[in-house]
């Protein structure tokens, strides 16, 4: 009888991470849209790395944005 492998047992602790096309569907807008607002500065800076590079942005950073928080003159300030 083959024995056993024993698994590791481990739990990645992480973040949430909002990927170019969830954002893309969050506001309804394009792919090509996204690229020009991202270029324009009119989104904040991707914030979630993934091998070392730029990928997505935590849900807190676009919440903060929304809010005005951020510096992004995509959002409009509220209050």
């Amino acid at each position: 009888m083959p024995k056993k492998r024993k698994r590791s047992v481990w739990q990645a602790g992480g973040t949430a991470i909002i990927w170019p096309r969830g954002l893309e569907v969050r506001y309804g807008i394009t792919g090509a849209t996204r690229r020009i607002w991202e270029k324009k500065g009119l989104l904040p800076k991707r914030d979630c790395f993934v091998g070392g590079k730029p990928a997505g942005w935590r849900p807190e950073t676009l919440v903060r944005a929304e809010r005005g928080e951020l510096r992004m003159t995509c959002f409009p300030a509220t209050g």
